[in-house]
């Protein structure tokens, strides 16, 4: 079982009863700490342990094999949250949200340089202090072309997918997320970690939301965000994950994300390839 913890701070321009994105959608969004303008904080931890089921292969004579991994999401948030003060802003009795999305992700080994991988979740989430709860869900396709140039080993990753939730109260709603991204790996010379090769990682993504994501502020206007870029940097072991207590991450590092608009920006933490996320 590799186990992955995800941290997020996100800032809400409006009053307290209300989200600037739908907090159904923090499952999706759930990784790194973000500004909206002069929001409220809010804290969210996603909890997503995966179980792999068969390994994806490819043999010599083409005949390949499809890897199959389920994915278990728990997230919680934590409303009135403040940095200065975390000791009493991490307490029960702060908790806003929690949701459960469990999920599948395939990988297809198209030959030895592109791998496809389809995925898809549904899940449910409540908030605590209301009866408001909603349905979540996200679907799509990721597409992964890996280079080797010397030492410098890359990959070129596209996606597109569909995401959405449906509240017990109100109306549903979507947005077709469209990714673009670069990754890079290059061997740190001598450094090693528990005798295997330390590798430094570094990428850079773009992802553009065809249904703008409509971010409402405290004077009743929404401010859509269309798109996001992303500039991380991480560490990895040459071939087994890094382990921290009971958890295991394919890699350690951090993000900056921020939209073009720069109504939205923050530093998420880097567990995974962007291919795999």
């Amino acid at each position: 079982m590799i186990g992955s913890v995800c941290l997020s701070i996100a800032a809400n321009a409006q009053t307290a009863d209300v989200s600037p994105v739908h907090w159904a959608y923090s499952s999706y969004f759930g990784t790194g700490w973000y500004e909206l303008r002069d929001n409220r904080d809010v804290f969210v931890l996603r909890m997503a342990p995966r179980w792999a089921l068969r390994e994806a292969e490819l043999a010599e004579d083409g005949q390949r094999t499809l890897g199959i991994n389920f994915r278990l999401s728990i997230t919680t948030g934590l409303d009135n949250f403040t940095v200065a003060d975390i000791p009493s802003a991490v307490a029960p009795d702060n908790l806003a949200s929690v949701s459960i999305t469990p999920g599948v992700n395939i990988t297809i080994p198209i030959n030895e340089r592109w791998t496809l991988g389809p995925y898809a979740a549904v899940g449910w989430g409540t908030l605590l202090s209301e009866s408001e709860s909603a349905w979540s869900y996200w679907a799509g396709i990721k597409s992964r072309y890996t280079f080797s140039n010397g030492d410098l080993d890359w990959a070129l990753v596209n996606a597109v997918g569909y995401v959405g939730y449906a509240p017990s109260e109100g109306r549903s709603e979507d947005f077709w997320p469209l990714m673009s991204g670069l990754e890079f790996d290059y061997p740190m010379g001598d450094y090693q970690l528990g005798e295997e090769q330390l590798f430094l990682s570094w990428h850079g993504m773009y992802t553009s939301f065809e249904n703008d994501l409509d971010l409402e502020f405290g004077n009743g206007l929404a401010d859509p965000i269309s798109d996001q870029w992303e500039f991380g940097l991480s560490l990895r072991k040459e071939q087994s994950p890094i382990k921290i207590g009971w958890f295991r991450f394919d890699r350690l590092g951090l993000a900056y994300r921020f939209s073009s608009s720069g109504d939205l920006k923050g530093v998420s933490v880097v567990l995974q390839s962007i291919f795999d996320r």
